[in-house]
């Protein structure tokens, strides 16, 4: 597991950003593989950070983030494709069968699905 330093160093080269240090235990968590991690911080205060730095450490891993607002999953998705990530996000207008294909072959590091596209069969 790479130490607190060496995430901060990559995060702010990769996402311009610095992160704090709540934000770095909790990518070191993710890292760590703790089963259960709770992060509890404000709006705007920088909890998505904290899921998208392990992604520079793992480059097998898959993500699965689910979010109410359709806005913010396209922005988070342009911010990530900036970083060099695949993404994608998941609502009304994109659940195609080319899009879950995609998914299913492992072509995303990122899903970014709304709370309506999780409770369909």
């Amino acid at each position: 597991v790479p130490s607190l330093s060496e995430i901060r160093h990559r995060t702010e080269i990769i996402f311009g950003r610095r992160a704090c240090l709540w934000q770095l235990k909790v990518a070191e968590a993710f890292l760590l593989r703790d089963r259960d991690i709770i992060c509890m911080a404000g709006t705007g205060k920088g909890k998505t950070l904290t899921f998208w730095m392990p992604l520079l450490f793992d480059s097998t891993s898959v993500q699965i983030v689910i979010t109410p607002l359709n806005l913010l999953g396209e922005q988070n998705v342009q911010a990530l494709t900036k970083a060099g990530i695949r993404a994608i996000s998941i609502h009304a207008e994109t659940a195609t069968t080319h899009h879950f294909q995609a998914i299913e072959n492992l072509e995303y590091r990122v899903v970014i699905v709304s709370p309506e596209q999780v409770m369909k069969d």
